[in-house]
């Protein structure tokens, strides 16, 4: 004859029922219905919670949900002594019956104990990655705030090239020659400070030209300027810049503008080092 939990498990495999299903509509873990399957009713919390489960189960599967608890107290020595002189009137019977539907309705499933040590695994897991997060926050922002101060440092080969564009004005004339001085100045006034033994030269242009410069043997881009335009190239050892209308474009070195003769349409390359035009060049020397 099979014993409780093995007839639960041929009524249910009769139904093509399986644990995980019963889980998912008791709410029940597989381990508790297993065990009870197996008769192995230590395993389960005791008291009512075991007959809430097992009436749950009978439910599930749709098998008398009274019968079977009636017969899991029988086989789990659960059941109350029957008084020998007074019967259980079918009144109480009823009304016990009742009070664990009414408790197992309200608890809306059997309470599992809590898995205290995976809980406090998870919650480690949390705080790591919380605190890793937020160490990562800092770091990318102590990365992307600048220094407060730091001072001007150059490598003696790589070439500084300032540039400023003035915006050619309504009321200027551009073949003016003090409207030009003006913008020069202008120019050179707006341009940074010059490191130590850093020397400069602004191009500015009266009429459309264009220009390209190399810095320190760093050669730029060439570029077409509009009249009344400025360039300023700053370098250590040398800057080559060459003109393709010679006739109207300015130079000055240091501040000091180089009495440069061209034509207009002409193409020119001056060389420049650290104390102005250097010798090998044939241009004229500058003039304060």
């Amino acid at each position: 004859m099979p014993s409780f939990g093995e007839k639960l498990k041929q009524e249910r495999e009769k139904r093509k029922i399986t644990l995980e299903q019963i889980s998912v509509s008791t709410k029940i873990g597989t381990r508790m219905l297993q065990a009870l399957e197996e008769d192995k009713f230590n395993q389960l919390p005791g008291g009512i919670f075991n007959k809430g489960f097992v009436r749950a189960y009978a439910r599930c599967i749709g098998i008398d949900e009274d019968q079977t608890v009636s017969e899991y107290l029988q086989a789990s020595g659960d059941a109350p002594p029957v008084p020998t002189e007074i019967a259980p009137r079918e009144d109480a019977a009823r009304e016990a019956a009742e009070r664990i539907t009414r408790i197992e309705a309200s608890n809306s499933g059997p309470v599992r104990q809590l898995p205290w040590g995976v809980f406090a695994a998870v919650l480690l897991v949390v705080a790591l990655a919380l605190s890793f997060w937020n160490h990562r926050r800092e770091e990318t922002a102590r990365q992307s705030v600048p220094p407060r101060s730091a001072a001007p440092t150059a490598a003696p080969d790589s070439a500084r090239v300032s540039v400023s564009v003035n915006d050619r004005t309504a009321n200027s004339s551009a073949a003016s020659p003090a409207g030009s001085q003006k913008s020069m100045a202008e120019a050179e006034a707006t341009t940074p400070a010059a490191a130590q033994d850093e020397f400069q030269v602004v191009v500015h242009t009266r009429e459309e030209s264009w220009i390209s410069a190399t810095v320190d043997g760093k050669a730029g881009s060439s570029e077409t300027l509009d009249p009344d335009a400025n360039r300023t190239f700053r370098g250590l050892r040398e800057i080559i810049v060459k003109v393709g209308n010679a006739g109207g474009v300015d130079l000055r070195f240091n501040g000091k503008k180089i009495d440069f003769s061209g034509e207009s349409g002409e193409v020119k390359t001056i060389t420049f080092g650290p104390r102005g035009i250097l010798p090998n060049a044939s241009q004229p020397p500058t003039t304060p």
